[in-house]
């Protein structure tokens, strides 16, 4: 595995050394330590950068009190703590994650806005059978073509 020193995690994870200070207070990232006590080296894992990045953009949305409580959610039951591999979904009633690794894809609310609301939900797959769409006319189910060439001279700035 491939150590980076902290001055060159700065730069890949696209952050400030107060950023990875404070990631390492909160114990959301623990970086490793070697050395003796005037030399001592912060180095990180590429892992850890990449994780870095992926809070750093949950930052443009969400406060760290927030991405706090999504980690201690994944603690709480037993899940992989990092945030890069996972799809969540940011909106204004709050923060989902997108749970496809089971069976059938899953829609876990983690965090709320305004409440305290947390809950699950199973997306299963449906027939269109099922649904009533069987009658609809090959016209309506038919793909629609689109000539890109004809799109392009609808676009051009004439």
């Amino acid at each position: 595995m491939d150590w980076f020193p902290r001055r060159h995690a700065v730069v890949l994870a696209r952050s400030s050394p107060g950023r990875l200070a404070y990631l390492e207070k909160t114990g959301i990232i623990i970086p490793q330590r070697t050395g003796q006590s005037p030399r001592l080296e912060v180095l990180y894992s590429w892992e850890q950068i990449l994780e870095i990045r992926a809070i750093s953009r949950l930052r443009q949305h969400l406060s760290f009190q927030t991405i706090r409580k999504i980690l201690q959610y994944f603690d709480d039951h037993g899940l992989d703590r990092t945030l890069r591999d996972k799809h969540l979904v940011i909106n204004h009633q709050g923060v989902s994650w997108v749970r496809s690794d089971a069976a059938s894809p899953q829609v876990i609310h983690l965090v709320g806005h305004g409440c305290s609301f947390m809950g699950q939900y199973v997306l299963a797959p449906l027939d269109a059978s099922d649904l009533g769409f069987a009658e609809l006319s090959p016209v309506a189910s038919a793909p629609k073509v689109v000539d890109i060439e004809r799109f392009r001279q609808k676009v051009r700035p004439r």
